[in-house]
């Protein structure tokens, strides 16, 4: 069934008219489609074993991947245009995702795996047919740290990005081992954008296989009221919002069912949050919460950051518990069988996932999006050229 999903429908036959050259044709071409029946039955070979099968149609959603060829639309159309600031954006959704810069301050593009992936994503929700939005007013902002260099966020607007340059949120006594996390707290900058009803937030190392937008009718992301609980309350945090929204994934353990359940211990702790994929609503009250909470040396493990504060602010017995989504949405540690048992997104490295049989559909994204720039690309200069306007670098 998932195949139904990831590939694009056929192509129709092109119909031809042909005057019969047999005066009774039921007499011709019942017994040659029986024979052509019989044939294809017996001598059609079948899959030895479920990984064969499980192999061939990997290999089918690869090859079918890199032959497409995007039809894009006039350039100078309505429906080729996103926003690239938010002072332009009238929508009450957005999907996000954070870029840091590389602390090497490596500026060749094809080395910075993470900034790849976000043009990856780009092309998945705003251009690609199988997996872009199907409410095309959604836009995808770019939460860039100050050491994005200026090439790279321009990149991404002609991506078709929202870039937002966000300063650093730091703690002296929130530190980790993991250098690509050292500027994370800076995420929490998302939950300032309150032009947004709901944001939903993709780790950069995501790559969608369906359309997304329908989350943000999902029951588990409707605003919910924040409870009173006396003994939840500590007076040296921050005041709580009245009301507040929060919905996620819980973490996955590498070895899982497709669709994962607590009864078969796919989840360590089903109450601990991945914070690579959430939906939230936007608050400003929310946000001087979390600020509070960062100036309590010890009031969480610092090794995950920002995950760890989002789980202890909204831990299940807290008041304002985040919401279950539905695995269906995202996956952490996928396996090929997550794939084809219809999940909607990969939270996985495309450049080098753990599942060495999804290496072949997840870098086929990768080639399909640089191709597809590339083209884009070539029919912007050429509109430019035509109309005697000067492009933008």
């Amino acid at each position: 069934m998932a195949q139904q999903h990831l590939l694009p429908p056929p192509s129709p036959l092109p119909q031809f008219r042909r005057r019969p050259t047999f005066r009774n044709t039921k007499t011709f071409w019942i017994p040659l489609v029986t024979i052509i029946i019989f044939l294809s039955i017996f001598f059609t070979p079948l899959p030895r074993t479920y990984d064969e099968h499980r192999d061939a149609v990997i290999q089918t959603i690869t090859d079918t991947a890199k032959d497409i060829k995007d039809v894009l639309p006039p350039v100078l159309s309505h429906d080729n245009w996103h926003p690239t600031d938010l002072d332009n954006v009238k929508a009450k959704y957005a999907f996000a995702t954070f870029l840091a810069g590389n602390a090497d301050l490596d500026e060749n593009w094809e080395n910075d795996h993470y900034f790849v992936a976000t043009r990856i994503l780009a092309y998945q929700l705003l251009h690609a047919p199988e997996t872009s939005s199907r409410d095309k007013s959604i836009p995808f902002v770019v939460l860039v740290t100050e050491n994005v260099s200026e090439e790279k966020r321009q990149r991404l607007r002609k991506d078709g990005a929202i870039v937002v340059v966000a300063d650093y949120i730091k703690a002296d006594w929130v530190k980790t081992e993991t250098s690509t996390w050292q500027d994370v707290m800076t995420k929490l900058r998302l939950w300032e954008l309150t032009q947004f009803e709901r944001i939903c937030f993709l780790d950069g190392d995501t790559v969608l296989v369906e359309p997304l937008d329908g989350i943000f009718a999902d029951p588990a992301v409707q605003t919910r009221g924040t409870l009173t609980q006396p003994a939840m309350i500590k007076s040296d945090e921050g005041h709580l919002p009245l009301e507040y929204n929060f919905a996620g994934v819980p973490e996955m353990e590498r070895d899982h069912g497709y669709p994962p359940t607590d009864q078969h211990h796919d989840f360590p702790n089903i109450n601990y949050l991945n914070a690579g994929f959430f939906v939230f609503q936007p608050s400003l009250e929310l946000f001087d919460y979390y600020m509070s909470l960062l100036k309590l040396n010890g009031r969480f493990d610092p090794q995950f950051p920002e995950q760890n504060l989002l789980n202890y602010a909204h831990r299940k017995d807290g008041n304002m518990p985040w919401t279950q989504l539905g695995n269906e949405w995202n996956i952490h540690y996928p396996k090929v069988d997550d794939l084809l048992g219809g999940v909607k997104s990969l939270h996985e490295k495309w450049w080098s996932p753990e599942v060495e049989d999804l290496k072949p559909y997840m870098e086929s994204w990768r080639w399909r999006m640089e191709g597809h720039y590339e083209a884009r690309d070539q029919m912007f200069t050429k509109e430019y050229q035509k109309h005697g306007l000067k492009e933008e670098s």
